[in-house]
């Protein structure tokens, strides 16, 4: 089948580490648009987050559809068709664990509004000024978890100080929260949304608001965060970092090493193109 729609995470897949788009990715997706293809971005980031890398990109912010906070909210223009939050009293489970953890930062990811509580030893200013790669501007520091919000959280993001920490974060994760959804964008970012949030249900509420099919879909992904919404996808791209992969359902590609920083090119170049 043609493909009509193509969903991209953003972190590491379209952009780099500086929040710059990678020159082959952002030819690539020029020329699939020029040809009619619809785009969307799939990310963990919010909505603000998404508005530099839709400008870089050339794309239509009012048409251009957005699946956020790992699926916690569907954007088609200004409205929202979706959204799936923590409840308030799994938002004050995650919040009272993880701000007594050292070491670890709390963001809480609101429709409108992101807050922030830091534990030492992490250095406060430094991690704000290090989270607007993310496009995390104007975030509200709190002074105490009690000021972080229990209401509407679309997603907790966990800034930890390595790899080896996030793990150990999730190694003693509470039995009581243990239904909610928690993976990894980067190594040292984890992710917590409801149970039943993720790309790939996001991704999935979009396509059937629009009348496309999973086999009209290519979806393209770096990271743990983004397996459910190649799973959806009958058309589905990994793009490798390094020689760890994680389990990939079995119609999933993965691009060869060295294409960390085409691997939507290589994507469209070999599903869509078909060269």
């Amino acid at each position: 089948m043609t493909i009509k729609l193509i969903a991209l995470d953003v972190d590491g897949t379209i952009v780099d580490s500086s929040n710059q788009v990678f020159p082959a990715n952002g030819r690539a997706i020029r020329d699939i648009v020029a040809r009619g293809i619809r785009i969307a971005l799939v990310t963990g980031r919010h909505r603000e987050g998404t508005k530099k890398v839709i400008e870089d990109l050339g794309l239509d912010i009012k048409n251009t559809p957005l699946i956020i906070n790992n699926g916690a909210l569907v954007y088609l223009g200004e409205d929202i068709i979706w959204k799936d939050f923590l409840s308030p009293d799994e938002a004050d489970g995650v919040i009272r664990y993880t701000t007594k953890i050292p070491g670890v930062a709390t963001t809480i990811f609101q429709p409108n509004q992101i807050h922030i509580y830091c534990n030492s030893p992490l250095e406060r200013d430094l991690l704000i000024e290090q989270l607007k790669v993310f496009g995390v501007y104007n975030c509200k520091v709190a002074d105490s978890p009690d000021e972080l919000p229990r209401e509407d959280v679309a997603k907790a993001m966990l800034v930890t100080e390595s790899g080896e920490k996030a793990l150990e974060v999730y190694g003693m994760w509470p039995k009581d929260l243990s239904h909610l959804k928690y993976t990894r964008s980067y190594s040292y970012l984890c992710e917590i949304n409801s149970s039943t949030c993720d790309k790939g249900r996001g991704l999935e509420v979009l396509c059937k608001k629009l009348g496309i099919l999973p086999e009209e879909l290519l979806a393209v992904g770096d990271g743990e965060n983004d397996v459910s919404m190649l799973a959806f996808a009958k058309n589905a791209v990994f793009v490798r970092r390094g020689d760890q992969v994680p389990d990939l359902p079995s119609h999933v590609m993965v691009t060869p090493k060295g294409y960390h920083t085409q691997g939507v090119a290589w994507a469209i170049s070999k599903v869509v193109l078909g060269h």
